[in-house]
């Protein structure tokens, strides 16, 4: 009853009705909605959250061994799950898939980003976090972990960082 494009289901029936879906122009945008019994499907994007993790001057960064971003460095990120909050979220993930425990001290920033390679439209939301206990250790989804001091972060994740490490340079 759906067909896959991309990173995006396209419904076809109304999960209310089972009716054929209508697309029409429904609050600004084109939208699919069921003539029948007006059901409209709104498409959000995916919370996730990032840990900017720091200990002692020093980043913990994974190495993914799942897609997305196979192979690539990157934060502990995720899923925010039903039921949690997005600090939940982030320290659970930070845990799961860094072997470490933290506690937030401020919201970096919210952004869109879009995922073409499985995921879509996506709402990021990046704290930084304090590491207050353990030492960086792959979990399931990571193949390495480990702490990075700043010149030692990829080049194509500096930019995640660049306001946090003004942060953490002496005198700063």
């Amino acid at each position: 009853m759906a067909v896959r494009h991309m990173a995006r289901i396209e419904y076809q029936y109304c999960p209310c009705c089972a009716a054929a879906l209508a697309a029409g122009h429904i609050d600004g945008r084109t939208r699919r909605y069921c003539t029948n019994c007006g059901f409209v499907r709104y498409e959000n994007p995916l919370p996730v959250v990032v840990a900017v993790a720091v200990k002692d001057g020093r980043f913990v960064l994974i190495r993914r061994g799942i897609p997305p971003k196979k192979g690539y460095w990157g934060c502990p990120s995720g899923f925010v799950e039903c039921g949690e909050t997005p600090e939940e979220a982030c320290l659970r993930e930070l845990e799961e898939e860094a072997g470490v425990r933290g506690e937030i001290r401020r919201l970096l920033r919210v952004v869109r980003l879009e995922d073409t390679e499985l995921y879509g439209d996506m709402l990021v939301v990046t704290y930084l976090v304090e590491v207050v206990e353990g030492d960086p250790t792959p979990g399931e989804e990571a193949d390495a972990a480990g702490y990075f001091n700043p010149g030692e972060i990829p080049s194509y994740l500096r930019h995640v960082f660049a306001d946090v490490i003004g942060e953490l340079r002496p005198g700063a």
